[in-house]
């Protein structure tokens, strides 16, 4: 990625940063202005903020939602709407102390209020001990009981939007999975929810145009103090298989990922016009209260399992 002897595409000063999918090489002040540009262009081509909304960011303390929660704070200096932020704490030794530790030193930085939710509080179980009891993968347990918390959390906070620090490189894999595992009411619903209810928070993912690298490489230049750990139980899921052959891909044929997004938005758009004449009804859990598609919800069936 670092390339002293070309110069910026720009500028013409010593580049430091090449884009092989744009065939450009940028310096540092470039680059963080092709950055910071490409991320105001997405929440406006998508209509993400409004004024005097009230926007939750899922703060993990990762590079990818510490870089969101910088990005939107110096957004709100140029337009009015207020900044919150909330975690979830898995209950992960060795990685998530960490991480939350990051993310509440970000948090009394910029002066956002952070909210902080637990598995064990929620299900009476953090997540190494779920894995001592359970059969299944760790990222099926984590990503129900994740989901669950961070919209309820967006709710306690009194949160319009919540906004999730996913990446390109997330959205294009997120992509390809749901199209391996034939679900595609996961695409339609990708930008919006295809109903609404008063107790589901709409998502937004400002900085879904913008690959993984680029997050670190922006961090980086701005100073942001960030940790690199991942999670231990990443390395056994679905997602790192997918995310290993998309990386390959891309490194051959640069810009596979945003070809791959600009489809998935294609499907999306296709997919939500086809069913503009159907209602769809969110359905609440007979147990917990919280948005189902189901009469008891995924997260209290999981739930019921681990106590039996």
């Amino acid at each position: 990625m670092i390339m002293k002897t070309i110069p910026c595409s720009s500028c013409k000063k010593p580049s430091s940063v090449r884009l092989a999918y744009a065939a450009r090489h940028l310096c540092s002040g470039c680059f963080v202005k092709y950055f910071e540009k490409r991320f105001l262009r997405t929440v406006r081509e998508f209509s993400m903020i409004r004024p005097r909304e009230r926007i939750a960011v899922g703060l993990s303390g990762g590079k990818d939602s510490v870089v969101l929660l910088h990005l939107l704070s110096k957004l709100r200096k140029k337009m009015p709407f207020e900044l919150v932020a909330v975690a979830i704490d898995e209950g992960i030794k060795g990685y998530r102390p960490a991480t939350l530790k990051v993310a509440k030193r970000e948090c009394r930085k910029l002066k956002i209020p952070l909210k902080v939710l637990t598995f064990k509080d929620d299900a009476g179980f953090s997540l190494d001990e779920i894995m001592k009891k359970a059969n299944s993968a760790a990222c099926s347990w984590c990503g129900v009981f994740r989901r669950y918390l961070l919209n309820r959390g967006a709710r306690l906070v009194k949160a319009d939007k919540l906004a999730i620090g996913h990446n390109l490189d997330d959205v294009a894999q997120t992509a390809l999975m749901n199209m391996m595992r034939n679900e595609p009411m996961r695409l339609a619903r990708f930008l919006e929810p295809i109903a609404e209810d008063a107790h589901f928070i709409p998502r937004i993912r400002p900085l879904m145009r913008t690959p993984e690298k680029e997050v670190a490489i922006y961090a980086m230049l701005r100073g942001i103090q960030i940790t690199y750990s991942e999670c231990p139980y990443a390395h056994f899921s679905f997602r790192q298989h997918v995310k290993k052959q998309l990386n390959d891909t891309e490194e051959k044929y640069p810009g596979t990922k945003q070809r791959i997004l600009g489809s998935f938005l294609e499907m999306e758009k296709m997919m939500r016009k086809g069913m503009k004449e159907e209602k769809f009804e969110i359905l609440h859990c007979e147990k917990c209260g919280e948005p189902s598609s189901e009469q008891v919800c995924m997260h209290c069936k999981m739930v019921k399992e681990l106590k039996r």
